[in-house]
């Protein structure tokens, strides 16, 4: 077999019962061509597949997370924004000392590497750019940063996208007609399964090491404030009658989450990274990046079929 034959068959996910890990378990699970390891805290009552691995112990153990990672191709990294910091850094660690040459960090989210986004959002590279320093200078493991916007159903349902379903009110920054990159959490989901089921090398196609120490970007849809709107009605079967919409400036908006945060409140950052999200120019679009869609058989998503099923989850139908 030559290197470019060679895929990755062992995968060690952590966080696999929260949103984004579960939906990259799922895509994992639906390949059928991995052996899954699936690494939890002691006192978690989550439950999985009968088809994966389970190793349960102490994420402050490097000798637990160190003897589980042996023998892995990959190290998935999904944990909460509300998780201590050094638990990455002790996952990224026993990596390293268990020689798994790929990891996905916890990055999921704006492109990390855009510095006109680190600059208008600075939590986003005080909070993710030096696990990836970290790897790099370990120097045993290479990442792969997915880059997927914000997460569009997750972020339409807590209302955040400034639409309140369930209050039939809508803040619409500046005109609302900037249409931007979002995804959904299934189809990071999947994302993150096909690009592990590429060769580690190729030269006739894609391959792990084309973003080797990079960032993979991929999206469901572009859509603007507007179009969210609008479908959103039509999911309701509302009229804009229905609705209390209001307008507001949307470096207001921005620097009114600024002044949040640094009083302590950590609902600002939602203004401060959605605001520059909407802001054109900014974290809008991937800018001079090429989505990797095509590469890895994503097909774009329909608006209205996943603002559907978010109308449904909140209003209790279907």
């Amino acid at each position: 077999m030559s290197s470019s034959d060679y895929h990755v068959k062992k995968i060690a996910i952590v966080g696999a019962s929260g949103r984004v890990g579960g939906e990259i378990l799922k895509g994992l699970l639906q390949a059928n061509a991995f052996t899954i390891t699936v690494l939890s805290r002691d006192d978690s009552t989550a439950t999985f597949d009968a088809n994966v691995i389970l190793k349960k112990g102490s994420y402050d153990s490097l000798s637990f997370l160190e003897s589980a990672l042996q023998g892995q191709d990959v190290l998935v990294i999904t944990l909460a924004g509300t998780v201590p910091p050094d638990v990455q850094s002790n996952l990224i660690k026993a990596a390293a000392a268990a020689k798994v040459p790929w990891i996905l960090p916890n990055e999921y989210g704006q492109d990390g590497d855009n510095p006109n986004v680190n600059k208008a959002v600075p939590m986003i590279k005080v909070m993710k750019e030096g696990y990836r320093r970290e790897i790099e200078e370990l120097g045993v493991s290479q990442w792969i940063g997915v880059a997927c916007s914000l997460w569009f159903d997750f972020s339409l349902k807590l209302g955040m996208f400034g639409i309140d379903i369930a209050k039939r009110t809508a803040e619409i920054y500046d005109d609302g007609t900037n249409a931007f990159t979002t995804c959904t959490v299934a189809q990071t989901g999947r994302a993150v399964a096909r690009l592990l089921a590429l060769p580690t090398t190729s030269s006739e196609g894609p391959s792990l090491s084309d973003y080797a120490n990079k960032f993979i970007y991929i999206n469901s849809f572009y859509v603007s404030q507007n179009e969210m709107l609008a479908s959103v009605q039509r999911a309701t079967k509302t009229t804009p009658s229905d609705w209390t919409v209001t307008y507001k400036p949307l470096d207001q908006w921005i620097q009114e989450g600024h002044e949040k945060f640094a009083k302590g409140d950590r609902w600002g950052m939602v203004g401060v990274l959605y605001g520059n999200t909407f802001k054109k120019g900014v974290a809008d679009r991937f800018h001079g990046r090429e989505l990797a869609n095509k590469k890895l058989g994503l097909e774009e998503e329909n608006v209205d079929e996943i603002v559907k099923k978010v109308v449904e989850e909140i209003e209790g139908t279907k």
